[in-house]
């Protein structure tokens, strides 16, 4: 049922005694790094509850899954379990899961958050978990909430932040620049001929959700660069793309998979009635690229 990882990798089963949390951890921002500073091992699911159970139309994420394990690693988790989140699974009771936990994973204190729940709604025994804990052994805690300007961070609270624009409160809340990894594709060309080149990033194998659509200053490891985040009216274009150009740079790094953070929104995407008209704004972007 768990596929178990240490640091190195998969690994086929845990021995020791174990201090588990149990969670989604969407983004692991710094709300879950503060809890995660006190487990040993950290159970993470691999869908979201409210979709598996229809209760979301569509499952965007924070984190992409390679992204994901690392950073519950450099939270200073020992061990992961991931956990696919199915309809058997949505199943169990807390007291289920907790006895799975228990067996399984060498769990010996159960770590909550603030305000986590687990288990079936419809058998819902999570009350009964401190005299679960009382009869095999094991401890039960919970966390504290990690506040930001009095309010406690949350998932919800991230994507909120990425759907008005705001990606440097995004990154307050992460504790990091959210960011968007693909590889880079040959583009229009357009770009070019305005003498702005840029690079098209795919971004049709990651899960993450995207911020709202404009014009951003953004970082590809030490180069600045503006990046327009959606369509492209002035050339009549209407699916959404990512395309980059990093300011003092001639190097090529087509076909090469790059990381994409989000620094400052700039504007809004308006259309253009003439090319020059488009180049005029894009100077004033990258004059206001520099001064960030």
């Amino acid at each position: 049922m768990f596929q178990l990882y240490d640091i190195h990798g998969p690994i086929a089963s845990i021995s020791e005694p174990t201090t588990v949390t149990v969670g989604v951890f969407d983004g692991v921002h710094r709300g879950h790094r503060e809890l995660l500073k006190d487990v040993t091992l950290v159970v993470t699911l691999t869908a979201h509850p409210s979709f598996v159970l229809g209760r979301r139309d569509s499952e965007y994420w924070l984190d992409d899954p390679d992204e994901h394990l690392r950073l519950l690693f450099e939270a200073g988790a020992k061990y992961v379990a991931v956990l696919p989140f199915t309809r058997e699974v949505s199943s169990l009771s807390a007291c289920q899961m907790a006895r799975l936990l228990y067996n399984k994973l060498q769990m010996r204190i159960l770590l909550l958050g603030y305000d986590s729940r687990f288990g079936c709604k419809s058998n819902d025994d999570f009350d009964q978990l401190p005299q679960l804990a009382s009869e095999l052994g094991f401890t039960l805690k919970r966390g504290e909430p990690f506040l930001v300007d009095n309010q406690p961070i949350s998932s919800s609270r991230i994507r909120e932040s990425l759907t008005s624009g705001a990606v440097e409160e995004t990154a307050t809340l992460l504790g990091r620049p959210y960011a968007i990894t693909g590889i880079v594709l040959h583009g229009r060309g357009v770009g070019h001929t305005l003498g702005f080149p840029t690079a098209n990033i795919d971004l049709s194998q990651t899960r993450k959700m995207l911020p709202k659509e404009g014009v951003y200053a953004v970082h590809i490891g030490e180069y600045t660069g503006m990046a327009n985040l959606g369509t492209a009216p002035t050339f009549g274009m209407e699916n959404p793309v990512l395309e980059v150009h990093l300011i003092d740079f001639h190097g090529d790094i087509y076909g090469q998979t790059v990381t994409v953070e989000f620094i400052h929104r700039l504007r809004d995407i308006v259309r253009f009635d003439t090319p020059e008209a488009l180049e005029e704004q894009l100077q004033k972007d990258l004059n206001a690229c520099r001064q960030l």
